[in-house]
């Protein structure tokens, strides 16, 4: 090696070592720097919120038993903070980190609703985009199908902990994920023998699915009763579509 390469490899080293040193000593200068104020972010649902910033605050300080302001960094561990914020059911996930302004941000994911469950003596609850199922909301109200049940097929925590509520998870999430479907399917009934009616939202129509089983195809004949055989018999010409059977429409 060179004079001149060995001259190169000590001020590349020499560079490494000071810039280490300048983030080790921003690090300890921020760690040991008070938290000025605390901003939270909470991202909502197509305009929907089920939790504030205030309702936040409260829980992340465990209702301002455990202090931020004023406390240094270092002295908070996050992971407790986001924990405690996790708690509400419609906080899908919180992160809780530090920026350079000396504020204490935390980040929230909501979770998305994607049906209401009624059980008749029951209370009602929400299934979100995750199947996890959650309390209704006095805060807000998910405008969100209604998924009337006959059955009892809920897990304790999560729809898919059973055969039958992974099959509905699926169906609800495929209505939820097509544009046209989730304007247009406003009422589930889950029948006693697992069938299942839909009611649409503009419609009459009363639509016999039968399974939640073999979607694609079943909502493929739906859309062609709507494209192809209400605007030449009459949008309200029957009072009910059956798709149980392959490869037809049965309509009455």
């Amino acid at each position: 090696m060179s004079k001149e390469e060995k001259k190169n490899v000590l001020i590349y080293s020499f560079s490494g070592l000071l810039v280490l040193s300048l983030m080790t000593f921003a690090s300890i200068k921020n760690g040991n720097r008070a938290i000025e104020n605390v901003k939270v972010d909470i991202q909502d649902q197509d305009g929907i919120f089920f939790t504030d910033q205030f309702e936040v605050i409260d829980l992340m300080t465990d209702k301002s038993a455990d202090y931020v302001i004023g406390v240094d960094m270092n002295e908070i561990d996050p992971k407790i903070l986001e924990h405690r914020v996790e708690s509400n059911p419609f906080v899908k996930d919180a992160q809780v980190f530090r920026d350079l302004k000396g504020n204490l941000k935390v980040k929230v994911v909501q979770s998305k609703p994607i049906a209401r469950i009624f059980d008749e003596g029951k209370e009602d609850k929400y299934i979100d985009s995750d199947g996890r199922i959650l309390p209704v909301n006095a805060r807000h109200t998910a405008r969100v199908p209604l998924v009337e049940t006959e059955l009892d097929f809920i897990g304790e925590s999560n729809l898919k902990e059973t055969k039958y509520g992974q099959q509905v998870f699926e169906l609800l999430t495929f209505i939820e994920q097509n544009e046209f479907w989730s304007a247009q399917i406003a009422h589930l009934h889950l029948k006693r023998d697992g069938e299942i009616d839909m009611y649409p939202q503009v419609t009459k129509q009363v639509v016999e699915f039968g399974k939640p089983e073999d979607l694609e195809n079943k909502f493929s004949k739906l859309l062609t009763f709507y494209k192809e055989i209400l605007p030449k018999k009459g949008w309200n010409s029957y009072s009910r579509v059956n798709l149980k059977f392959e490869d037809q429409i049965i309509c009455e």
